[in-house]
């Protein structure tokens, strides 16, 4: 029998599907089992016309509520394709979430809107961005007149085909593409509807901002390349320290930010995946020798 309710990704190219396949097929239907859920991996473009390819394959989340093999479901969670979930503890995400309303996190808000923001002063430092400090000022960098503070981080949303098809596809056909993707387009449309309903920011941890919160050692030295790590013989090295211990420390930071998520989407970083050790389920489990 078909559950009332389907996790759903895209992966159509051949190594987003690849790496879906190695790090989160498994680990997602440890989840889909516990609550009930059926799981779609879309593999093939939902557009195929000229337009489609000059922009990121993102956007064609805003078409997914369209597609047979999920608007039968009464509620779709969309979940990237770089998101890894700690499926032993993570509650049922649908949960109190109103049906005619879009469940999502805003975007600079893990854990708290306080603590994004010093987060995020330490990624704009090091990756040499010295504006855009606000969300008000991303909607007016790419034209979007908004009144909002805030911006939906659409990684994870939980949605439904019968209230928000129409106007998802209403961004994809309707908006253009001006380096950021759908995000700003689409949190506008959902805010200026009122159908978003705040996710407690557990549900969509991103990994750049945990890093760079509790682990900032991890990050990057400002405008530069990793100077502190260098590649000798095909292994990773930093000032004399074995490859194995650097792969260790980010190894135990990677596997400690996901027990203390609930989902942690990896955005921009998905090779970390690699890192988690997806059989922990809890700080007791993850102690290293």
């Amino acid at each position: 029998m078909r559950n009332s309710k389907a996790i759903v990704t895209l992966a159509i190219a051949q190594k987003y599907l690849e790496k879906w396949k190695k790090w989160c097929q498994a680990n997602w239907q440890k989840y889909t089992e516990r609550h009930g859920y059926d799981f779609i991996c879309i593999e093939d473009p939902l557009d195929d016309s000229a337009r489609a390819p000059k922009r990121s394959p993102s956007w064609q989340k805003c078409l997914i509520l369209g597609e047979e093999s999920v608007n039968k479901y009464d509620r779709v969670v969309w979940v990237d394709a770089d998101v890894l979930i700690d499926s032993a503890n993570a509650p049922c995400i649908v949960e109190g979430v109103a049906v005619d309303k879009v469940g999502a996190a805003p975007e600079w808000a893990t854990p708290n809107e306080q603590l994004a923001a010093e987060a995020r002063d330490r990624l704009f430092e090091t990756w040499g961005i010295t504006d855009e400090k606000n969300e008000g000022g991303t909607y007016a960098k790419y034209g979007i007149r908004a009144q909002f503070d805030r911006i939906v981080q659409d990684g994870i949303m939980v949605l439904s085909p019968s209230h928000q098809r129409s106007s998802l596809e209403k961004v994809y056909h309707e908006c253009e593409e001006k380096g950021l993707g759908e995000m700003p387009w689409l949190s506008y449309e959902l805010l200026k509807a009122d159908w978003v309903q705040w996710l407690a920011p557990r549900f969509s941890t991103v990994g750049s901002v945990h890093k760079a919160l509790y682990y900032p050692f991890l990050l990057h030295k400002p405008h530069t390349k990793p100077s502190y790590f260098k590649r000798v013989q095909g292994k990773l090295l930093s000032k004399g320290m074995p490859g194995r211990l650097v792969d260790r420390r980010a190894s135990e930071c990677a596997t400690t930010a996901l027990i203390n998520t609930f989902f942690l989407h990896l955005s921009g970083t998905a090779g970390e995946m690699r890192l988690v050790d997806l059989e922990s389920t809890s700080w007791r489990d993850w102690r290293p020798g």
